[in-house]
């Protein structure tokens, strides 16, 4: 029977959010859709492949909502960066999904890439660094999005936190957690920090 790619990249996604990233495999997907391992390996090369197709479905919301490209470029990259965060949150292992996309396949992803380095050109970095600095504020909303997703839920935060053996960094994760500083808030301040460096390296 003939395999239709989007309902295949749906059905991975539906036993991501069921059992995990890690019980996914090509061979079970094919279980799931009733066919042949061989004929979905037709379509990915192997599990990386199917992984890059998550990764497009995933981010592609993301794009509709990116504000116009001529927005104030520092604004238009902590609302970009924020959109993408949380698309990648709101699904189970959605940010583990996304590491190491292949760009020419996870082309959501790549189009996110392209547009920040539009922006960031536009706003005076020369094309080489455009593309670098955008890799710098990709990587780290993926990494930073792995790290928030497996950091315990609010319920289980302040157990997580007496268990930290360095009593600063205790001290001031119980300062935030009593302030109710969410996941979203400590994103927000990072990629504040992030971007005051971008600012700082602006060429003149």
């Amino acid at each position: 029977m003939p395999i239709d790619v989007g309902e295949a990249v749906r059905a991975a996604l539906a036993l991501v959010e069921a059992d995990g990233l890690d019980k996914l495999t090509v061979r079970r997907l094919a279980t799931e859709l009733g066919v042949k391992a061989p004929a979905l390996y037709w379509h990915f090369s192997g599990k990386r492949a199917l992984l890059d197709h998550m990764t497009d479905a995933i981010v592609a919301p993301v794009l509709t909502r990116l504000p116009p490209p001529d927005t104030f470029w520092l604004t238009w990259l902590e609302e970009a960066g924020l959109a993408l965060h949380a698309a990648l949150l709101g699904h189970r292992d959605g940010p583990r999904v996304a590491l190491g996309a292949d760009l020419r396949v996870a082309r959501s992803l790549g189009e996110f890439a392209e547009r920040t380095v539009e922006v960031l050109h536009r706003a005076g970095y020369p094309l080489g660094d455009a593309t670098r600095a955008a890799g710098v504020l990709v990587h780290f909303i993926l990494g930073r999005a792995v790290e928030d997703q497996s950091w315990p839920g609010e319920h289980d935060e302040a157990a997580a936190i007496a268990t930290i053996p360095f009593p600063l960094m205790a001290r001031g994760l119980r300062e935030r957690h009593a302030a109710g500083a969410t996941v979203t808030d400590n994103f927000r301040y990072a990629l504040g920090v992030l971007l005051a460096g971008l600012n700082a390296t602006r060429p003149a």
